[in-house]
This record gives C-alpha cells, sequence and structure tokens, in this order.
C-alpha cells in the first residue's frame, strides 16, 4: 500500500504546462508538439504548406519574366529559382508528414535575400522591361522570417533587403520607363510585407491563446480528476482505519474492569463522532442563525482588537417565532469567507479598523433555502484598495477563499474596491436572493 501511495503525492502538486511559442534556442531544430503547443503544432504545418503553395504560384508567374531576362543575368543566376523550387516542395512534403521544420522557412529567406544581392554579380547589361523576378520572392522571405524567427526580425530583413534592392536597382539596373517607377513598386510591395507580417502576428497569437486556454482547462481537469481519485483513496483508507479501530475497541470492551468501561465509552463516542460527521457532509446538519454569528465572533477572534462588528437585524423573523437555521455546510463557508476577507482587511488595507455588518430578512423560498430569507455581511475598509482587475491574477485569496468559497455554498459575492479608496466585499447567501 506505502509503495504505492508515496509516488501518487510526490507528484500531487506538478502538472508540465506545455509553452506555447517555438523555443528560441532549437530553431534550427525539428520541432514536435513538447516544444509547440497543440494547435500551434497544427497551424505551423499548415502554414508551411501555404507558404509553399505561395511561392509555387510566385514561381509559375516568374517563369515568363526569366524567358524575357535571359539575355540579361548571368545563367548560374536560375539556380535560385530552382532552389526556391527545391524549398517549395520541402515544405510540401515536411507539412503533408505533420513536421514543422523552421530551418527550411529560413533557408527560403537566405536564398531569396542572396538572389537578391548577388544580382549585380549576374548583371550582363541591357534595359530591364519590368523589374527582375526575383523581387516578387521577398514578400514571401518575410512572412517565413515571422513564422519561423520573429516579427523584429523580419522587419529587419525587410529593411535591409529593401535598401539593398533599392540601391541596386537604381544605381545599376536600368527598367524600361514605361513600367511603373521604382519608388512605387518598393512602396506597394513594403506595405504588403508589412500586412503580411501582422496577419502572422495576429494568427500566431490567436492560436497561441487557444493553446494557453487548451491547458489551462486541462490543467483543470487534470486537478479535478486528482482530486476526485485521491479523495475517493483517502475514504478508502479512513474506513479501513476507521474498521480496524473500532474492532480493536469492541474486542478490548469484552473483558471485565474499569478499562473495558472506559474503552466501551471510547467506542461509544467514536460512534456519535462519525455518525455526526457523515451527517455534516450529508447536509443533514443545521446551525441556527444566531449559533453562526457565535462561530463567526469566535472565528475573528484574532483581529478582535481592529473589527467592529455590527448586527443590522437582530431578529430575521419576528419574536415568538421559530428562529432560522442554515445548512452546516453553508456556515462553514460563510465563515470561512469572512474570515479571508478579514484577513485580507488586515494584511493588504494599510489601516487599524475593518468593518463587518450582517442583515438578514425575508425572501421567497428555493429548494437550497426552503426557510426563506436571506443573510448578507458586509466587510468593509477605508486602506488603499486596489484595481478590480488584478483579482484573477493578483489576489488569489480573494478568489479561492472567498470567491470560490461562497459560490460552492450557493451563495454570491460582489466587489467594491479601487486604489486609495477602500475596499468593501458583499457576501449574499443564498444567490439572487435580493434580485
Amino acid at each position: 500500500m506505502n509503495k504505492h501511495v508515496a509516488p501518487r503525492s510526490s507528484r500531487s502538486g506538478t502538472y508540465r504546462k506545455v509553452p506555447t511559442r517555438l523555443r528560441r534556442k532549437k530553431f534550427l531544430a525539428t520541432t514536435s508538439p513538447q516544444e509547440l503547443g497543440l494547435n500551434s503544432y497544427r497551424a505551423y504545418w499548415l502554414w508551411m504548406i501555404g507558404i509553399a503553395i505561395l511561392a509555387v504560384s510566385l514561381f509559375v508567374e516568374a517563369l515568363p519574366i526569366l524567358q524575357q531576362q535571359q539575355a540579361a543575368f548571368a545563367p548560374w543566376y536560375t539556380v535560385f529559382l530552382a532552389a526556391i523550387l527545391v524549398i517549395s516542395a520541402l515544405l510540401v512534403v515536411f507539412g503533408i508528414m505533420h513536421s514543422a521544420q523552421p530551418w527550411i522557412l529560413l533557408t527560403l529567406a537566405a536564398v531569396v535575400g542572396l538572389g537578391v544581392l548577388t544580382m549585380p554579380l549576374a548583371w550582363k547589361g541591357g534595359v530591364l522591361l519590368q523589374y527582375p523576378w526575383i523581387s516578387g520572392f521577398i514578400i514571401v522571405s518575410l512572412i517565413s522570417i515571422a513564422l519561423a524567427w520573429s516579427p523584429w526580425a523580419a522587419l529587419v530583413y525587410q529593411l535591409c533587403i529593401e535598401l539593398a534592392y533599392g540601391l541596386i536597382m537604381a544605381q545599376l539596373i536600368p527598367v524600361d520607363s514605361r513600367s511603373e517607377s521604382l519608388g512605387t513598386v518598393m512602396f506597394l510591395r513594403i506595405c504588403y510585407g508589412l500586412v503580411s507580417i501582422l496577419v502572422v502576428v495576429i494568427s500566431k497569437r490567436a492560436v497561441e491563446n487557444l493553446d494557453q486556454d487548451y491547458t489551462e482547462a486541462l490543467s483543470q481537469e487534470l486537478a479535478l480528476t486528482r482530486s476526485r481519485s485521491e479523495t475517493a483513496d483517502q475514504e478508502r483508507m479512513d474506513r479501513l482505519i476507521h474498521d480496524n479501530v473500532m474492532a480493536a475497541l469492541l474486542d478490548a470492551s469484552r473483558a471485565e474492569g474499569p478499562l473495558a468501561k472506559r474503552t466501551r465509552e471510547l467506542a461509544s463516542r467514536a460512534l456519535e463522532v462519525l455518525d455526526d460527521e457523515n451527517d455534516r457532509s450529508s447536509g443533514k446538519t443545521t446551525t441556527m442563525v444566531h449559533v453562526l454569528m457565535d462561530e463567526l465572533m469566535e472565528s475573528l477572534s484574532p483581529w478582535r482588537s481592529r473589527v467592529r462588528f455590527s448586527n443590522l437585524r437582530s431578529h430575521i423573523r419576528p419574536v415568538g417565532e421559530p428562529r432560522v437555521f442554515v445548512p452546516t455546510f453553508v456556515a462553514q463557508g460563510l465563515t470561512q469567507a469572512i474570515t479571508e476577507a478579514v484577513s485580507n482587511s488586515a494584511r493588504h488595507s494599510g489601516t487599524e479598523v475593518t468593518y463587518v455588518s450582517m442583515d438578514g430578512s425575508q425572501c421567497p423560498p428555493t429548494p437550497i433555502n426552503p426557510e426563506g430569507f436571506y443573510l448578507r455581511f458586509t466587510i468593509r475598509d477605508e486602506g488603499r484598495g486596489f484595481a478590480l482587475h488584478d483579482v484573477d491574477t493578483q489576489r488569489l485569496g480573494v478568489r479561492v477563499s472567498i470567491v470560490e468559497n461562497i459560490e460552492t455554498v450557493g451563495g454570491d459575492v460582489e466587489l467594491r474596491s479601487s486604489p486609495g479608496r477602500g475596499t468593501a466585499v458583499i457576501l449574499t447567501w443564498p444567490k439572487d436572493a435580493l434580485s
């Protein structure tokens, strides 16, 4: 039994969180779902296939331009076009295999960049009827870098390659005057490039958000499953211990003498405690409201010097009628939430006084509240306050110990706070009693 339980407890608080971004130190290595989020991994090889299709369409468009410009460039310059075609084929193959390969995209950008920089070496003279075929692939290279590396690297690449292209075309290679001006062509290509980078960034961010939501939902589900499993194991262990202890007590009580009498008393008390806990866990036990007030005051005793407690309605029902009561688990949840709210005020408000008030009245009965009344507690201070949008990220005590406790027992929490204007936490049970 010990060998089985120990490994579970060692892993009880650790769940691996899958990162949604490429590991920058491994951007030249083969990636996998362990290095990308699930949705990012799927989108990555789809992007690879899309870039390959775009490159092939530009390749087909470049063929007639290449035929016109054969006499103007050296024959070895066509190697760049063939390399682009081979890289496009690799992108399609690895995309179909569902294998994300960032190095292929970076190789495509490097080939296009070399094609632009080596134009002066391949130039043989003459006047071109239109701009060189390599210029159309610059946008493809920008998309590749933005996807495989980062948008900032793509912007730097665009700045350098456009500057080099503009200098080469303006100083070395003449184009027929009937074509569009160099400034117009470069301006349109820069605009298309920026839009393409923006589309890649937005798409990556959307997919990464999907991965984040997926991993958080998966972690919560695993935590719930683990909690249920461990609770069931603990219950089985408790029953086993109880059965063995009770058997030992009953065996000892069969003997004669004062020790046996004491053993029978302990066994009877243990049975009573067990029955009380069973009733408490099943929701059968109840707590009078005035007893709830006493329990609340006792739980707030560590902050007795700072708490100012007031009961605005001493009687929810008229005098002479039976007193109202709440299920014990509701009383426990309310007490825990109020105690946490006072504790937060003591730690974070910066003031020396916290006001706690309780009121209640009659309301329509509900299945959770068949007696037809509500309770409302207000925990207020005049301290430094906080921004409400910080509740989900920083105020774990508010989100877990207060909100979840109250919602679990069927109540509602209202937070009123802003920096420098104090904080008010209003707890209402049952939920929607005042609506």
